[in-house]
């Protein structure tokens, strides 16, 4: 299909890797527990920073993200200012929806997705 290996790696492995959260976070939202739902996936992106940070201690060769390709770069932005519009969703509550569905928060937090994933397919390494 001619994708590169930061698009496929970046989406898929996240994607993949995502599904346990996605899992609790609909058992949460089904029984009612939004602060669960909420919980779970702030407690989870914590996590993955953690993991980072211990990961660049223990990785040899010198800074882990010397080792990585500019592509994450785009996709840590991303993960940066999506965490911030959530953090802001969550802080004040919209007055109206959009299409009496969704809230400015959630369009946000989708245009970003889709420009994060329209700039890692779009970029070509080499």
């Amino acid at each position: 299909m001619g994708w590169h290996q930061g698009f496929v790696g970046t989406l898929f492995v996240a994607f993949v890797t995502s599904l346990p959260e996605m899992v609790v976070t609909v058992a949460a939202l089904r029984l009612g527990a939004a602060d669960m739902a909420i919980g779970n996936l702030f407690g989870s992106n914590l996590f993955n920073i953690g993991i980072l940070a211990v990961d660049d201690i223990f990785y040899l060769p010198g800074s882990l993200f010397d080792a990585v390709s500019t592509t994450h770069a785009v996709s840590a932005f991303s993960a940066i200012m999506m965490t911030g519009v959530a953090v802001v969703g969550l802080l004040y509550r919209p007055r109206t929806r959009v299409f009496k569905t969704v809230g400015w928060a959630n369009i946000f937090l989708f245009t970003i997705y889709l420009i994060n994933t329209y700039m890692l397919y779009s970029y070509r390494e080499g």
